[in-house]
């Protein structure tokens, strides 16, 4: 009976699966149908207010391009059909001269601890870490891409991502990449940080191959689109969404809002429940948070928050979903220089009030050109007579190089041909074309110094403060680059937790760039007591940018900091010439340093070897004894083995004990799932009984059903029978009573004596 129980359960667990996965399936496609409208309203909204912005600055970026067709308009360049149309491209360098000094001073990255569990150790590593993932992600270029479109147009972008760090792996590594079109990224139109962090959402559009489409998405549609039947279809926003040769795929980034049920502890730990109890029933969610507040002591509190996902959207529907390990939408924008004027925000670059300069300037060079190109093409003057014999000649006199002219002489005449004055150039074309170049270092903010010209200055420290003085007209442009870069750091520490959440081996980047590995999340005994080495899990840490000169250019300046130094002081030499010579940027400088330290005085050269005797043994790399050394350490040698055999001794008890708590903890487990399996049976076979019970219960009360009907029934026929006996009686009575009274009609006729016969 209990197998049979058992079957059917299993079949009909079966179906209810079924009909779970399709009804979600159904969930699914109504939630994803909504989503989708959502974003085509929002993506809609926040480009109509964009569009001035966007439209300018693709133009900033073909003006930069340097085409004819992209600097001359077309009503320019009809009405001077024939003639010149230079295109002297002046704007390049100036975005150069910025973006080159964004190359050379990138910002550095340093991380610092801001509550009680971290600590300024982790925090170093955290530096080192995104350095590193800086430098496998080549994010230099990355960075120094979306600056050129800063400075170009006003806005560029980039991203973060996360990926597995090869195929064979699990471990996951943080990545950051490029965005191809920087201009098209959208967002939240009620965004007003310049970091867009408090932005609810964000557009990425990816344009493909029609062909790539339909490989990577078979079943979703990819011709026949109408762009007219998306948003609210009175805008052109999508037109640029699809077309004969390429389909837009949108990365839609979206905050989801949820409830976060917050757990502080005793020791001043927050603990994150949302996860732990989201599938769990109501009832084991409230004793498990009773437990925690009245045993533990804990601080329950449901938090309004949200999370992000990651949506792959076309004009038609939602391709994939995908929710997102941090709490930052992992799109990171560059800014060039905005203008707020009310609610519109005018945004560009340096490109963009040097236009009508550089157009200026492409039309003085070619009114130039058609100067001098004019000038050995001027006429000859003559009379009729004097060209009409020859007139094939002087036709072509003012062109053609000939070797000699034959002329008809002609009396009226005073003279052979003569040539006329050709045109010459004009000083107000010169003039023009020097004061529009002063007027485009002036409205860009850059001028001769800067840019390399020779000036009045005759010391590399005059030259470098003229540079910076320079600089200070565009410094807009590296503080927000500093900022975007603060931000990416700021994306990128928040995932560590996430990504880095095992025991494992990493790579990092001091500040000079050199390699090193260090472990994570390693269990080690101190004092008796477990710690986590590098715990990456746990504690807050913030991250600041140092803006400035890069660590090479810091060690030269240092080195000409120095040299002026010794030079005023000769005699501090002695005591400085180690630190001195390993600034020095030549091969082997650091030994030359350590050289340099056998020349100190005593005094100070005990208190270098004692300085570094203490790092050693901070970092673990303490170098093997001297001979000298030898001799002091022979006596303590036995002590330490006998310390050291203690502390086998105590870390094998250690050990041994965990060994039995993990041993007492499996059992626990076996138990506990036995205790399931049992709880599991035992309601298996309740249930069972219930429904025996049940059945029984049904049977009874059905028999006490047939009984009374069947009492019911022959109660019916003995009244009836009754009934019919009475009515029988009555019958029989009410014949005897007729009977008896015949009878005694007749007896009276009987005995009453005849008439007498009538007398005749």
């Amino acid at each position: 009976m209990t197998q049979v129980f058992n079957t059917m359960r299993d079949s009909l667990d079966d179906d209810a699966d079924d009909d779970k996965e399709e009804a979600e399936e159904l969930t699914q496609s109504a939630a994803w149908e909504e989503i989708h409208e959502e974003a085509l309203l929002e993506y809609e909204r926040d480009y109509e207010r964009e569009r001035n912005n966007i439209d300018q600055a693709y133009e900033d970026l073909r003006f930069r391009r340097g085409n004819k067709s992209d600097q001359w308009t077309p009503e320019a360049l009809e009405a001077r059909k024939g003639r010149p149309c230079h295109v002297v491209n002046k704007l390049p360098q100036f975005i150069r001269q910025v973006t080159g000094d964004m190359r050379q001073s990138r910002p550095g990255i340093k991380v610092v601890p801001v509550d009680s569990g971290a600590d300024i150790k982790t925090a170093e590593v955290r530096a080192g870490m995104i350095r590193y993932v800086e430098n496998r992600s080549k994010a230099k270029h990355v960075y120094t891409t979306g600056a050129d479109s800063q400075v170009t147009c006003g806005i560029g972008h980039w991203q973060v991502t996360t990926e597995y760090a090869h195929a064979g792996t699990f471990n996951q590594e943080v990545r950051i990449i490029g965005i191809e079109d920087s201009v098209s990224v959208l967002w939240d139109a009620d965004a007003i940080l310049q970091t867009k962090e408090d932005a609810d959402h964000c557009f990425v559009p990816v344009d493909m191959t029609l062909a790539k489409f339909k490989k990577q998405w078979p079943n979703a549609k990819a011709e026949g689109f109408d762009t007219r039947m998306c948003g609210t279809g009175t805008t052109s926003a999508f037109d640029n969404w699809h077309s004969d040769d390429y389909i837009r795929v949108v990365q839609y980034w979206k905050k989801k809002p949820l409830k976060r049920t917050l757990a502080l502890m005793p020791d001043g730990s927050v603990e994150d429940l949302t996860d732990l109890i989201k599938d769990a029933p109501k009832e084991q969610i409230a004793q498990g948070l009773e437990y925690l507040q009245a045993q533990k002591g804990a601080r329950i509190e449901e938090r309004d928050s949200y999370k992000i996902c990651r949506y792959l959207i076309t004009m038609a529907e939602v391709l994939e979903e995908k929710d997102w390990l941090g709490m930052h939408i992992p799109v990171v924008p560059v800014i060039g220089e905005e203008v707020r004027v009310g609610r519109d925000v005018y945004r560009h670059g340096i490109v963009r009030y040097a236009r009508d300069l550089q157009r200026m300037e492409n039309y003085y060079a070619s009114a130039e050109t058609e100067v001098i190109a004019l000038q050995p093409k001027a006429p000859w003057l003559g009379t009729k007579k004097q060209f009409q014999d020859h007139y094939d000649q002087w036709e072509v006199a003012n062109t053609d190089n000939l070797p000699f002219l034959e002329y008809t002489p002609d009396a009226a005449a005073s003279g052979p041909p003569s040539r006329i004055q050709p045109p010459v150039a004009s000083q107000a074309i010169m003039e023009g074309k020097l004061r529009n170049s002063e007027d485009m270092k002036a409205v860009i903010g850059i001028y001769d110094a800067s840019l390399g010209a020779k000036s009045n200055e005759t010391s590399g420290i005059a030259i470098q403060r003229r540079d910076q003085q320079g600089d200070t007209g565009t410094y807009v442009y590296h503080d927000n680059f500093a900022l975007a870069i603060e931000r990416t750091a700021e994306i990128v520490n928040e995932l560590f937790p996430k990504i880095y959440d095992t025991q494992r081996t990493i790579r990092i980047l001091g500040d000079d760039g050199k390699p090193d590995l260090v472990e994570i999340n390693k269990p080690q005994m101190v004092d008796g007591v477990t710690k986590i080495l590098n715990d990456i899990s746990s504690g807050s840490y913030d991250v600041m940018m140092e803006q400035g000169p890069s660590y090479a250019t810091k060690r030269e300046q240092a080195q000409a900091g120095m040299t002026e130094f010794i030079r005023a002081l000769p005699q501090a030499a002695g005591v400085v010439g180690d630190i001195y010579a390993k600034v020095m940027d030549f091969p082997d400088a650091d030994g030359f340093g350590e050289r340099m330290e056998y020349l100190m005085p005593p005094e100070l050269r005990a208190k270098i070897e004692a300085d570094k005797k203490q790092r050693e043994q901070a970092s673990g790399q303490q170098k093997p004894p001297s001979p000298e050394e030898q001799q002091q350490a022979a006596a303590q040698q036995q002590q330490q083995e006998l310390a050291q055999q203690a502390m086998q001794m105590q870390l094998a008890e250690g050990q041994a004990k965990v060994a039995k708590a993990e041993a007492d903890a499996e059992a626990a487990k076996a138990n506990a799932r036995k205790a399931i399996a049992d709880a599991d049976r035992a309601e298996t076979e309740a249930r069972l009984k219930q429904a025996e019970l049940a059945r029984a219960h049904i049977d009874n009360v059905h028999g006490i059903e047939r009984d009374a009907i069947e009492a019911s029934r022959v109660q019916a026929v003995h009244e009836r029978d009754n009934a019919h006996a009475q009515d029988r009686h009555a019958a029989d009575m009410t014949i005897k009573g007729l009977g008896a009274f015949r009878d005694g009609e007749r007896h009276t006729q009987d005995m009453t004596p005849p008439e007498p016969a009538p007398a005749q």
